[in-house]
């Protein structure tokens, strides 16, 4: 039996040179594998065989981070005492040869953290739950392997567990075979090839919905105590149209038998592509009444996975550096599927709110980069899963095929798949199949777009002789530190009024360099606004002069598309971000114009920036009263709302702008049924919110209203909420305690636990309380980056770094911190843009207060 030492423990992390020498050598790869799962245990054991052919001579090793080695053998030959940090398994060069087998026993403890072999016990009926989440870099967690994208393998899977647990892997079960202990055996069908990060093992007793669709198996399953929430019919309605478009699309039917999605509890990310076995994260199982527009981004989650089942897994990456082309492509696909199959409309819009925007976000901080270029290792890796890898990508990829046409796009990427299917593949492989297809050469193109960092800004001039257009041109400009100009294929639009409505004349545009002329403007009817990304197909930002503002200050929501007020809205949005438009000035018109909006989707976006500009770019002292301003003119939206979605999102924006007592108070009363609204219903999360702001500001029985919210929701999100308040209250000793067991290994039990815990410990209200845990943050930040996972350290980073305190002197003891942790790759990018982002909000609170 081996077990590793601390002093033989290196970083978990695998940079691309070593990946490289590895899949030099390494070819033909299989895995046997073999779990014995027993209910409620702390552990579990496995054995697995690996073949494999090999060049070369010398050591070889394998990823392979567990509890014990109890058995090691390489070839036939017994290794006694292998060579193991807890990390790395290294199999002794004169043990291998030409044509290898490899076998371990071994035993693991389960995981808490979300990655790994995650396991979970339901506290509402005690149910165990397990799932696998393994990307970029875990899979060596359940089993030891080559642990990295262009090793593919087959998989044969065996599992030992309780009979009354579903059990759900990448491909169909083909045997089941009871054991004397009441157990069964369970034997799945050898897979075809795919990386480590794809293969999948779900386990416990889930609820199954089963369905068959032209011949391919679809499932549903999530927890026990949440099936009566899952809304089957929609989910199945949106995979069959996803798995029928996709098919024809791609001229590629579905490629792996069946197709699994698992609602799983205590999920690190969104979802995950997993090969005929996708999970999502329950918070798409929705226990209260949801918005369509949460509906639609469910749907975008559903198809965006399912699109990376021919791209990602049939055709993987090679190595991480594309990981931006894997989740760019699937975002793109997911929102151009849903568009034309499914039910979703305005679908575009949302793209613009929200991952146009966390793209534009993202790629204005200091450590913007290159869409494409190349991750050291797979440290990096987990960084790089931004705003630029989703939404600047798939930005790029509409405005790229806007500019070769669907049909060469459509035809690239039938090629595409076609040569590479089950194998890997680079971005020069990905723009050579789109110049087939396209018959364009797009080298220059990529160097422009996906090599350089950052983005362009375009404004529109225009000259006018009495009621016709005389010129129109358009600028572009870049920033300083990134003076790139780019090919920009847009639409202008040209708003002029007539009979009392706005009518929008569309002229396509090719911009090149820092000027383009558009001489089919000329003669067409003087416009009031020239609005040069029309239908959003460029991905840039719009500079509005003075007299653009001040047309959309008075007639906004006059505008009829709504697509073209949301890119108004979002182009204003920037204008306070950037220091052009004040906050204050940005919530009054807010004030004065949101409420006559009609659009949910386009309120609930405008309601979020609303609410960060309260809490960031307000300045403190005027804080108070601007957010106390905004939930009265919430309150009175919401009282006029519409039943529905309307009234769930300004509900929800009342709630979130609730910052002074008195507000608080009046939220409680409608939570307690004394204050009403005609056909509202507070919701549950709603009410934790209410509850949460009860503690946080040391009101009057907030006691007991939590452990009311307890009573009434008992389920793990009630207890994640009654843990959040608990670490919200405003006493000394409470804090003093938390922090102390934020630093302790076992936390509150799961990373979910003890995250949900430390969103209760900074409250901005609280600040003299919390005025110690400035420097102890800092000083102990460190410690954590070296010392813990990933998922932990940028948790408690998110939480626990003091960005209440909008000042300079924040900005300056992070930029102290940032000289002495050079040499922490993860820390540093998280720390250069929590300083980018702070520094950014106290310029927006001093531009606010310029007369």
């Amino acid at each position: 039996m081996t077990t590793p030492t601390a002093q033989t423990q290196h970083r978990d992390v695998l940079t691309q040179g070593e990946a490289e020498a590895r899949a030099a050598r390494v070819s033909n790869t299989a895995y046997e594998l073999a779990l014995d799962l027993t209910a409620k245990a702390e552990t579990y054991r496995g054995s697995v065989t690996i073949t494999f052919d090999l060049e070369g001579s010398g050591d070889l090793f394998l990823d392979h981070r567990g509890k014990t080695i109890h058995r090691l053998e390489v070839n036939g030959r017994v290794i006694d005492s292998p060579d193991w940090t807890g990390y790395r398994l290294t199999l002794p060069g004169d043990a291998l040869q030409a044509k290898n087998t490899v076998r371990i026993e071994y035993e693991n403890d389960y995981d808490h953290q979300g990655d790994g072999f995650h396991q979970f016990i339901d506290p509402e009926d005690g149910q165990e739950y397990l799932y696998t989440n393994f990307e970029p870099y875990e899979s060596h967690r359940l089993f030891p392997g080559f642990d990295q994208p262009d090793i593919k393998a087959t998989y044969a899977l065996t599992v030992t567990a309780p009979s009354e647990w579903e059990l759900i892997a990448n491909y169909p079960e083909t045997r089941r075979e009871k054991l004397p202990d009441g157990r069964e055996k369970v034997t799945f069908a050898t897979t075809k090839p795919f990386s480590t990060y794809l293969f999948a093992l779900v386990a416990g007793p889930y609820q199954a919905f089963r369905e068959d669709h032209n011949g391919i198996p679809i499932g549903l399953f999530c927890r026990k105590s949440m099936a009566k929430f899952l809304d089957t019919e929609e989910l199945f309605t949106m995979t069959r149209q996803g798995l029928d478009w996709y098919g024809e699309f791609f001229d590629f039917p579905y490629p792996f038998g069946k197709y699994d999605q698992v609602f799983v509890p205590e999920f690190n990310a969104g979802a995950m592509e997993n090969v005929g076995c996708v999970t999502h994260n329950e918070y798409m199982v929705y226990r209260d009444p949801p918005t369509e527009t949460q509906r639609r981004r469910r749907a975008e989650t559903v198809l965006h996975e399912m699109a990376h089942m021919w791209f990602g897994d049939l055709v993987t990456m090679k190595w991480w550096n594309d990981l931006w082309l894997n989740e760019s492509f699937a975002t793109y696909m997911s929102y151009l599927c849903m568009d034309s199959a499914t039910r979703f409309e305005l679908g575009w819009q949302d793209f613009n709110a929200s991952m146009k925007n966390w793209a534009y976000r993202q790629d204005q901080l200091v450590t913007t980069h290159p869409i494409a270029g190349q991750v050291a290792d797979t440290d990096a890796t987990f960084l790089n899963f931004d705003g630029i890898t989703y939404g600047k990508g798939a930005s790029v990829l509409k405005q790229l095929v806007a500019a070769i046409g669907i049909e060469g796009f459509r035809e690239g990427m039938r090629k595409y798949m076609a040569t590479h299917q089950y194998s890997n593949a680079t971005l020069a492989q990905f723009m050579g199949a789109l110049e087939q297809g396209s018959g364009r050469d797009l080298k220059e193109w990529s160097r422009l777009w996906l090599e350089t960092p950052s983005l362009n800004t375009l404004a529109a001039t225009w000259e006018a002789d009495g009621d016709h257009i005389t010129r129109v041109a358009i600028a572009q400009t870049a920033p300083a530190d990134y003076p790139t100009l780019r090919p920009h294929r847009i639409d202008l639009g040209m708003l002029r009024q007539e009979n009392g409505r706005f009518e929008v004349d569309v002229l396509p545009v090719e911009v090149n360099g820092a000027e383009t002329e558009v001489p089919g403007a000329q003669g067409k009817p003087k416009p009031e606004l020239v609005f040069p990304n029309h239908n959003d197909l460029a991905y840039t930002k719009i500079a509005l002069d003075a007299d653009s503002v001040a047309f959309v200050r008075e007639n906004i929501e006059r505008v009829e598309d709504p697509l073209l007020r949301q890119l108004l809205w979002s182009s204003l949005w920037s204008m306070v971000r950037d220091q052009q438009l004040k906050s204050m000035d940005y919530l009054a018109l807010v004030r004065e114009k949101i409420a006559l909006e009609q659009n949910p989707e386009l309120v609930e976006s405008v309601l979020n920036n609303a609410t960060a500009a309260l809490g960031r770019y307000v300045p403190e002292d005027r804080r108070d009263a601007e957010a106390h301003t905004f939930f009265e003119a919430a309150w009175k939206s919401l009282k006029a709302a519409p039943k529905g979605d309307m009234q769930i999102v300004w509900a929800r924006a009342l709630i979130g702008s609730a910052i002074n007592a008195d507000d608080i108070l009046l939220t409680g009363r409608l939570a307690d049924g004394e204050e009403s609204v005609e056909g509202l219903t507070v919701d549950q999360d709603m009410r934790w919110g209410i509850a949460g702001r009860f503690v946080g500001f040391g009101l009057a029985g907030a006691q007991g209203r939590v452990a009311r919210e307890l009573e009434r929701d008992p389920s793990d999100r009630g207890q994640r909420a009654k843990l959040r308040c608990d670490i919200s209250v405003p006493e000394a000793a409470v804090k003093a305690a938390a922090w102390d067991k934020f630093h302790t290994q076992e936390g509150y039990g799961s990373l979910y636990l003890t995250q949900a815990a430390m969103g209760g410990f900074n409250w901005h209200v609280q600040r003299d309380l919390l005025a110690p845990y400035v420097d102890r943050f800092f000083v102990r930040v460190k410690g954590v980056f070296k010392e813990r996972d990933k998922e932990f350290a940028t948790g408690y980073f998110g939480a626990l770094y003091p960005s209440y305190r909008v000042e300079r002197e924040t900005v300056g003891r992070s930029e102290a911190l940032l000289k002495e942790v050079a040499d922490d790759v993860l820390l540093t990018r998280t720390l250069r843009e929590a300083i980018d982002e702070l520094e950014r909000a106290v310029k927006c609170r001093e531009f606010a207060l310029t007369p």
